[in-house]
């Protein structure tokens, strides 16, 4: 079950996210102990193709909204325990948060984590009426790695389609600390850059297909795009032009850079209500996308 059967995972880069893993898994068992929930839900036959349900204690809520969130990890590791820590404030919106991991690289590169994150919003399509849960309300969203690849399903309908789903089913997407181009001419070797072509992309030519920023067509869902003031440079270069492009087609996109978090920290305040990132997410739940081009407070 969760928690209890992680496979082990060679260090994880970079060095930082070591304090991160384990922090994050600690505060995510403790939150599920304390919170309503269905572990280890599957929608596929692969160990990773699997989902956390967490719920509001109320058990007579229906047709709430629901937030789908993939950890990061660089796309090479990562689990999606470590998110746990993030479903007492969700669940008190009151909404429901599903933790989603899929496939990893190198072993499984692009499009295969993409393809298992759209299988995960169809199974929570399909089944999440069960669970008190409202299909035509999903929000989606991820930490780095995670938020990367959501964006991506948000913004390529056709593929949402392929699965069965209709072209308008995401009403948000969150990516938090996420690389949002992963198209470089020249990534200097060692580099962040340069690991998405030697670890997660099957084709070096995939690099703009893979690429939310390349991939903004007509009527993309509503974006909050957030991450730290002292992130990876190429995450804040990358959220930037992400921002822009969005803005330029008319798109509607609201952004935050928390002053002083790092790439990993934010992700750790994530359980915060206060937070401005958390206090906006839930508004969104709660009442739909607004504010943008706003300040957060």
């Amino acid at each position: 079950m969760s928690f209890d059967d992680l496979p082990d995972q060679p260090p994880i880069y970079p060095r930082e996210a070591e304090d991160y893993a384990r922090e994050a898994l600690d505060r995510s068992r403790q939150a599920a102990a304390r919170v309503r929930n269905h572990m280890d839900i599957r929608y596929g036959d692969d160990y990773w193709q699997k989902m956390d349900i967490y719920l509001p204690d109320d058990t007579t809520h229906t047709d709430l909204p629901v937030l789908l969130f993939a950890h990061g990890g660089a796309w090479t590791h990562g689990y999606k325990e470590w998110l746990g820590l993030m479903a007492p404030v969700i669940v008190e919106t009151p909404a429901i948060f599903v933790s989603v991991s899929y496939r990893l690289a190198p072993e499984c590169r692009y499009p295969g984590p993409l393809e298992d994150c759209i299988a995960a919003l169809a199974w929570v399509h399909d089944h999440i009426a069960d669970y008190g849960g409202d299909p035509d309300r999903l929000y989606v969203g991820g930490h780095s790695a995670g938020g990367h690849l959501f964006a991506l399903a948000a913004l390529k309908p056709h593929l949402l389609a392929r699965a069965g789903l209709p072209a308008n089913l995401i009403k948000g997407c969150l990516p938090i600390c996420s690389q949002l181009n992963l198209a470089f001419d020249d990534p200097a070797p060692g580099s962040g850059e340069a690991r998405i072509y030697e670890m997660f992309l099957a084709d070096r030519k995939d690099d703009r297909d893979a690429s939310p920023l390349h991939n903004i067509g007509p009527n993309p869902p509503p974006f909050f795009i957030a991450h730290g003031g002292e992130d990876f440079p190429r995450i804040i270069e990358s959220n930037r032009l992400m921002i822009a492009a969005l803005k330029e087609t008319g798109a509607a996109v609201r952004s935050h850079v928390e002053p002083g978090a790092t790439h990993f920290g934010l992700a750790l305040q994530m359980e915060n209500p206060q937070s401005p990132v958390v206090r906006t997410l839930r508004d969104w739940l709660s009442n739909g996308p607004s504010g943008f081009d706003g300040p957060l407070h």
